[in-house]
């Protein structure tokens, strides 16, 4: 009885600690983290039944618990699709897709269920590789809390989601041309929106991790038994970390291009039907989340011709293309191309004012980390670039998968001379030397390569475990020592890079989140304001800003990839008094200016004529600032 006495004032005293420090800094996660918990299980429930239908051979519970919850994810991404496209995107209909998932699933929570007592079974045989794979993830977990603060974040990889809530359809505010690229990771994006919080929507990206770590733990080993030591470089990989912790998709298109490939390597090249259509169910998510997972089901249907497998290759494109094709209809529908923004010149996008110019300008931003001299020499280049200067394949919020590089890239190689060999994965090892060839032809962001480091990291993992049983005891030594030096080089780059957002201080509870975005983004003050003082009959011009999340009203934001409204106006107005008129009859009711990154923006927002610059300075008059932020204002435009 003392014992238990004991026992509970010992963890009176904890809770007592823990609700003093620690809770307040865990707090702002806490729902969040309880409805992560109840859509991962329900998307694993509902995903299990999808793969009773494609009847994959031989899966034990802990692979159906995987893949299951892999598929899952995407039946939520095409629900919440379905829904926006029937125009009844709204919380309510939100909770009726999820309980309708969970009565489909109820019957495999059992299996679930087992999955998991199954994965804690195997984590408790080996401790230090549970420790190394899993303190980073939840030092990722631990940084989801910290509001979502990234430009394209802001741009539109939430901004969409928030409109599309509010106006419960897939419209969108216009000149945001990102509406009409693939969205997958935008429609959970959404769907965590609907549950009321922006957090959940940074763990649903830090689940994807997790799941693509549990793909390597699981269907790894059926390619080599060096998988687990993949699985602690992808834990590790700095880029990896930086990205699961934000609404950036490539966490999402990571784990449905690492479920397309280790699901075909467990097909037999195709053989096994049930793991075929798993393989092509994964890569058709992928190409819906980001178009440059098109490299992938490529490589794969090369692969599938080049063995002569025509059959198997007609029957994977017909999988992806068909969950694909959504976003191909809606495109072609709402701009007439749909594959905006490519083919440009053969599908014009005139519905958004978007002409040959703008879309080269766009390329033109694109590809500006592309070569710098001849496709061959840059080639040859390439490794010495990628250790010394990893900025170069990616400036701005792009280097948030600039790092953590090292290793996986100094490792594959070793991994494709193996395969050469004969002694590695040779299929595995082609189809990632097809990618990345695709990836490098095609400009060279380091960022869109992430999708690929799980495969890369196995390649890798399976060409050292067989350099490891032919090297002594001393190489064996100082390649494990020179391994935990980079290993820790990553994981000090990952805090680094929070501590250069001073993220740190919001996650301590040092600061509120208010606080914090106050001092990070010029804008967020007059949204606050705009938001609690502005009704729904008011719309908002944005001036200056092209991040528009966190602004509630219906607003158009600026933008520097299609022409904007006040620019066209002010030209060709004849005056400040008829400017004022055309921008009212717009439906603008007020105006949110940001000067500094107006100025930042102003060569790509487009230019005034004489006569525009004079509409545009002499419209000061015809407005009323009814609120002044340290960066920003809010003015509300005068009667027509």
């Amino acid at each position: 009885m003392s014992g238990i006495i004991g026992a509970a004032l010992t963890a009176t005293l904890a809770l007592a600690a823990a609700t003093d420090g620690l809770f307040q800094a865990l707090r702002p996660g806490l729902i969040p983290f309880v409805l992560l918990v109840f859509l991962a299980s329900a998307a694993a429930c509902a995903g299990r039944r999808v793969l009773r239908a494609l009847r994959p051979s031989g899966l034990d519970d802990v692979e159906a618990l995987v893949a299951g919850a892999t598929i899952g994810l995407g039946l939520f991404s095409l629900g919440v699709f379905a829904l926006a496209a029937a125009g009844i995107l709204k919380p309510w209909s939100v909770s009726l897709l999820l309980a309708a998932c969970w009565l489909a699933g109820w019957p495999e929570l059992e299996g679930v269920g087992a999955g998991l007592r199954e994965g804690a079974r195997r984590a408790a045989e080996r401790p230090w590789l549970c420790a190394l794979i899993g303190l980073p993830l939840l030092a990722a977990l631990w940084a989801c809390l910290a509001p979502p603060h990234q430009y394209d974040s802001l741009v539109y990889h939430l901004a969409l989601p928030q409109e599309y809530l509010r106006t419960g359809s897939l419209r969108a505010p216009g000149g945001i041309v990102y509406a009409h690229f693939p969205q997958n990771g935008e429609m959970l994006f959404s769907l965590a929106l609907a549950l009321g919080s922006d957090l959940l929507a940074q763990m649903l990206v830090w689940l994807a991790s997790l799941l693509t770590i549990g793909w390597l733990l699981t269907f790894g080993r059926r390619v080599t038994p060096a998988a687990p030591w993949a699985a602690v470089l992808v834990a590790t990989h700095t880029a990896v970390l930086a990205l699961s912790s934000t609404t950036y998709v490539e966490p999402l298109v990571m784990l449905w291009t690492t479920g397309a490939l280790l699901a075909f390597e467990a097909s037999d090249e195709g053989r096994e039907r049930g793991f075929l259509l798993l393989s092509a169910a994964c890569a058709g998510l992928a190409l819906g989340a980001k178009y440059y997972a098109g490299l992938l089901a490529l490589s794969i249907v090369a692969r599938l011709v080049w063995r002569d497998r025509v059959k198997a290759a007609f029957v994977f494109s017909a999988v992806a293309g068909a969950l694909f094709a959504p976003w191909l209809i809606k495109n072609w529908i709402c701009v007439g191309n749909p594959v905006f923004p490519f083919l440009y010149r053969v599908f014009p996008a005139t519905k958004l004012g978007w002409t040959a110019d703008l879309a080269t300008g766009y390329f033109q931003v694109l590809t500006e980390y592309g070569h710098a001299n001849s496709f061959w020499k840059d080639l040859v280049s390439l490794p010495i670039l990628l250790f010394h200067d990893p900025l170069r394949f990616g400036g701005g919020m792009d280097v948030l998968g600039d790092q953590g590089w090292d290793l996986t890239l100094w490792l594959w190689p070793v991994g494709l001379w193996a395969a050469w060999k004969g002694r590695g994965p040779r299929g595995l090892a082609a189809l990632t030397a097809l990618y990345a060839l695709g990836w490098f032809s095609t400009g060279v962001v380091l960022r869109f390569l992430v999708a690929l480091a799980p495969a890369l990291a196995l390649v890798g993992a399976a060409g050292v475990a067989d350099w490891r049983s032919r090297a002594g005891t001393p190489a064996r030594a100082l390649a494990a020592a020179a391994a935990t030096v980079l290993i820790l080089g990553h994981l000090f780059l990952f805090f680094y890079v929070h501590g250069v957002f001073g993220t740190e201080r919001v996650l301590l509870a040092l600061e509120s989140r208010d606080e914090f975005l106050s001092k990070r983004l010029d804008y967020y003050p007059c949204t606050t304001f705009a938001n609690a003082a502005l009704g729904s009959a008011d719309d908002v011009l944005v001036i200056g800003e092209q991040r528009s999340y966190y602004l509630t009203p219906a607003h158009r934001p600026t933008t520097v990839h299609a022409p904007n409204l006040y620019v066209s106006e002010a030209n060709a107005a004849s005056s400040p008094a008829e400017l004022a008129r055309a921008l009212r009859a717009d439906g603008f009711t007020h105006l949110l200016l940001v000067p500094r990154e107006a100025e930042r923006l102003r060569e790509s927002v487009g230019v005034f004529t004489e006569k525009g610059s004079a509409n545009w300075l002499g419209l000061e008059s015809r407005l009323k600032t009814i609120y002044r932020g340290p960066a920003c204002l809010v003015a509300a435009l005068g009667a027509p």
